[in-house]
């Protein structure tokens, strides 16, 4: 199992070795300007990116590599010149030694956000990058001319040359290097909006398009030479479309294919301005891509967020529907389940009335027990009865009178019983509603002031034209307002409430005046 595992290490190094050599041949074939200012001097982006996402000692692969350029054979194959092996260790050492720092510096400064678009991390890597580089060109001259390779002339005429072609390198590889080396040697998988071919061959068009308007001019004019600037445009757009990745991408092929065409199409402006050009236009595109990639990035996390509590609020309001049908249905078990043997009871204390030899006292407390029982259990029937999620109002044409009559007949009785004159105000008004709902609302208001009105005072029932609405009053003298009348569970007011609920009608409570509002148009 152990040597399985070296071997796939093994192979691994070798494709990181073969990846850098690659690189580096392609960097000596395609000389368009000055080698050391062209990017296609691709090794130090491949080097960061290798030190970026490989782990362990495969992280040596860079080094390994710089080392074979030594090798005699190798070093003819890869144009490595006539320099000494031992000025190509050297120039190994200095390169890899400075990438490598890079590398460790990035990652101790970014940590886990290091794969993350926001923009601390890209700020952070530009300058990074820009001071890497900077020092590889620096020791770079400085140790040819130190080896009597160059003078110093040529080396301090060089030195811009090299670090503005080490700094696009190092910009515009790792971006989409990385994550594939990561992916290849299994540490991770490809970020989720990785590029596909067609976004590839669309940005490959995009430039294309670009550089044919750009230096099919020139050739045509060379008074139109300054369109080439419209080659830095497509990068930026990218960056706006899709974010950081296709910024990327736009920005390599920009920064590959550019120099060449210039050369094919006899570009006459200096290489160095080039450079700086394609180096400003690869840092511009990836902050404005990174900044796109933050906003769809908080976007899609709001999305998540928003979908996440949708499917919260549903599944809460489901577990809240099951309670509170659970709920009613217990209430509505608890009335008819009770009331039998409440009637029961009741049915006893009458048969011990007419027993002479009771104590009439106790009687008397009974009848009153066994009807706060009833009324209570007739509130709970009726509060559950009037929910107003379920019930939906059967509104007929009454009139108004018809239902003043009807209440008159059901409580004047109870009215003499105790004493209280009950007025009732005849009326002979039309309109639309639901009769239950609404004497079942009147009843309970007119049963509370009738109950808790002293002797020889008056309670009327009346109903009024408020704003062109049906208003039905019940009024009272009562001095002491209860909050919930004594004797009762409080199901009456909450009854009352549901009612005006269910008929879209509004409670009158004034003083000494209780009552519903209809609407004109229920």
């Amino acid at each position: 199992m152990i040597a399985k595992k070296y071997v796939g290490q093994i192979g691994q190094l070798a494709i990181l070795v073969v990846a850098w050599l690659a690189a580096y041949k392609l960097a000596a074939m395609a000389e368009v300007f000055k080698p050391f200012s062209s990017l296609w001097f691709l090794p130090a982006g491949v080097s960061l990116s290798i030190f970026l996402a490989a782990p362990g000692w495969l992280k040596l692969s860079p080094l390994i590599a710089n080392l074979a350029l030594a090798v005699p054979g190798l070093d003819s194959f890869f144009n490595v010149g006539d320099n000494a092996a031992r000025d190509q260790i050297l120039h190994a050492i200095r390169h890899c030694g400075i990438y490598f720092t890079a590398a460790v510096v990035l990652k101790k400064l970014l940590g886990p956000n290091m794969a993350v678009p926001n923009m601390r991390a890209t700020t952070t890597y530009i300058v990074v990058i820009t001071i890497a580089a900077a020092l590889s060109a620096f020791s770079g001259v400085s140790l040819h001319a130190l080896l009597d390779n160059i003078s110093w002339d040529i080396a301090l005429d060089i030195i811009a040359h090299w670090a503005i072609g080490d700094a696009v390198a190092t910009l515009v590889l790792p971006p989409l290097l990385v994550p594939v080396l990561s992916a290849v040697l299994g540490v991770k998988p490809l970020p989720p909006h990785w590029p596909s071919l067609s976004d590839w061959l669309r940005e490959l068009g995009i430039i294309a398009l670009a550089m044919g308007v750009a230096f099919g001019a020139m050739v045509i004019d060379p008074a139109l030479g300054s369109l080439w600037y419209i080659t830095l445009l497509p990068p930026i757009f990218a960056g706006v479309r899709k974010g950081i990745m296709q910024a990327a991408i736009s920005a390599f092929l920009i920064a590959s294919l550019t120099p060449i065409v210039a050369k094919l199409s006899y570009f006459s402006s200096e290489p160095l301005a080039l450079s700086v050009l394609l180096a400003i236009t690869a840092t511009a595109s990836l902050l404005v891509g990174t900044a796109v990639s933050m906003q769809r990035q908080t976007l899609e996390q709001l999305d998540a967020q928003n979908q996440e509590l949708e499917e919260s609020v549903l599944a809460r309001t489901s577990e809240l529907a099951e309670a509170y049908e659970f709920e009613r249905h217990l209430v509505r078990s608890l009335g008819h389940d009770l009331r039998q043997p409440l009637q029961t009871i009741t049915m006893l204390v009458e048969g011990m009335a007419m027993r002479k030899s009771e104590d009439e006292p106790v009687l008397n407390a009974l009848r009153q027990i066994s009807a706060t029982m009833s009324n209570f259990l007739d509130g709970v029937l009726n509060y559950a009865l009037t929910d107003p999620g379920t019930v939906k109002p059967r509104n007929t044409a009454l009139r108004a009178c018809a239902v003043l009559a009807a209440l008159e007949t059901i409580y004047l009785p109870i009215a003499e019983k105790r004493g209280v004159r009950l007025h009732v105000q005849r009326a002979d008004a039309e309109f639309q509603s639901d009769e239950v709902l609404l004497r079942q609302a009147l009843s309970n208001d007119l049963d509370n002031a009738i109950r808790l009105s002293a002797p020889n005072s008056t309670v009327s029932l009346r109903h009024e034209m408020r704003d062109g609405q049906h208003a039905f009053i019940v009024a009272d003298e009562i001095a002491v307002e209860y909050a919930h009348p004594p004797g009762t569970a409080g199901f009456g007011y909450g009854i009352i409430a549901r009612v005006c609920k269910v008929l879209n009608a509004t409670r009158i409570k004034e003083k000494n005046i209780r009552g519903i509002l209809l609407p004109a148009n229920p």
